[in-house]
C-alpha cells in the first residue's frame, strides 16, 4: 500500500469516527448544527473562493482534479505512540503539537522550521535533541506543503478555514499548539486608510528579519518572546499587527485542549537566513547558526509550558 493511499485509508477510518463521508478518496467533514457541538468545535467560515485562490477549504483542494497529493502538494505528520499501562505513575501524551498549514512553496522555510521546533532534523526527520540532559521532549507535527516548481500560492488555505481531519484532530488533541508560518516584512507595517479602505494598524519600522508572536495564548506568548529575545531575535506582539495575529478561535493554533496557543510569522528576511540555500531542495540540510539559535530557544518556551502546574492533568 502507497503512502498515500495509507493515508487515505486512516483519513477515511477518522472521517467514519467523526461522521463524514469520502469524495475522491479523502474525507469531507459534514456540517457541525447543532449549538453544542458548534460551541465545541468552532465551524468553518463559509467564505467564497477568490481570483487569488480558487479554494476555500483544504477539501475543496483535495478534490480538485490538477491538484494530486504527492505531486502538486504533500501532507507529513508524525503522532508518537504513547502508552500509559501503570496503575502507580502516569505517563502523560504527548502535549504539543507543530504545525506548518502553509509549508513546502508556499511559505517557503515552514516546514524545516516547525519539523525543528518540533525536535526533528529537516534532513533526514531523526530526533536532533535527545530528552537528557535537558529534558526537553520531541513533539507531534502536522505539515501542508506546496511541491510545485511555481505557483504554489494558489494553495494558500486561510488558516480558520483549514478543515484538514488529521491536523484539527491533532490540534484538538494537544494541550499546547504552535503554528509556524511566513510573511513579508511589509505585511507588518501599518496601512493608512484611503477611498473605500478602512486601512489597518502596524509596526512602523519592523526589523527585515523579525517575527510576530500572536496566538490566544498570552502565557505562550510572553515565553517565546522572552526566550526568542535570549537568543538575539527581534520580536513583536501579534496584537499590534491584528491580521496576522493568531486570534481567531478557529484558527488551528486555538483549537488545542485550551482553546489557546502561539503562531509565528516570521519574515522572508529571518527564514532565509536560516539556510545556506533556500530552495526547497536545499533547505533541509543547509540550516545555519541562525536556524540553531531560533529552533532551541521556541523548544524551551514550549518546555515551559509544559512544566506549568496548570498542564500538569492534560
Amino acid at each position: 500500500m502507497t503512502e498515500t493511499r495509507r493515508r487515505s485509508v486512516l483519513t477515511a477510518f477518522a472521517g467514519a469516527a467523526l461522521g463524514t463521508g469520502l469524495a475522491g478518496g479523502q474525507a469531507v467533514a459534514a456540517p457541525r448544527a447543532t449549538a453544542s457541538t458548534t460551541a465545541a468545535c468552532p465551524t468553518v467560515p463559509v467564505i467564497p473562493a477568490t481570483g487569488r485562490n480558487p479554494f476555500v477549504t483544504n477539501t475543496d483542494l483535495y478534490r480538485h482534479p490538477q491538484y494530486e497529493e504527492g505531486t502538486a502538494y504533500a501532507r507529513r505528520y508524525k503522532r508518537q505512540a504513547r502508552t500509559d499501562a501503570d496503575l502507580a505513575a502516569a505517563h502523560p501524551f504527548t502535549r504539543t503539537t507543530v504545525l506548518a498549514l502553509h509549508g513546502g512553496g508556499i511559505e517557503p522555510g515552514t516546514s524545516e522550521i516547525a519539523l525543528g521546533i518540533a525536535g526533528y532534523n529537516p534532513a533526514d526527520l531523526t530526533p536532533v535533541t535527545p530528552v537528557p540532559p535537558n529534558n526537553w521532549s520531541t513533539h507531534d507535527y502536522w505539515m501542508f506543503e506546496g511541491l510545485l516548481g511555481s505557483g504554489n500560492s494558489a494553495m494558500h488555505i486561510t488558516s480558520t478555514r483549514c478543515d484538514d481531519l488529521v491536523a484539527l484532530s491533532m490540534a484538538g488533541g494537544s494541550a499546547n499548539v504552535i503554528s509556524v508560518h511566513g510573511c513579508d516584512v511589509d505585511d507588518l507595517k501599518p496601512v493608512p486608510p484611503g477611498p473605500g479602505t478602512p486601512g489597518r494598524p502596524g509596526i512602523a519600522n519592523p526589523a527585515a528579519d523579525s517575527v510576530l508572536v500572536g496566538g490566544l495564548s498570552t502565557v505562550f506568548k510572553g515565553y517565546l518572546r522572552e526566550e526568542l529575545g535570549l537568543a538575539g531575535f527581534t520580536t513583536y506582539d501579534g496584537d499590534d499587527v491584528p491580521s496576522l495575529a493568531g486570534t481567531d478561535p478557529d484558527n488551528p493554533c486555538n483549537r488545542g485542549l485550551l482553546r489557546a496557543g502561539a503562531q509565528l510569522e516570521l519574515t522572508n528576511g529571518l527564514r532565509r537566513s536560516m539556510f545556506g540555500d533556500f530552495s526547497r531542495a536545499g533547505r533541509p540540510g543547509s540550516t545555519t547558526d541562525v536556524f540553531r539559535r531560533f529552533v532551541p530557544a521556541c523548544r524551551k518556551a514550549i518546555h515551559r509550558m509544559e512544566q506549568r502546574t496548570d498542564q500538569a492533568h492534560h
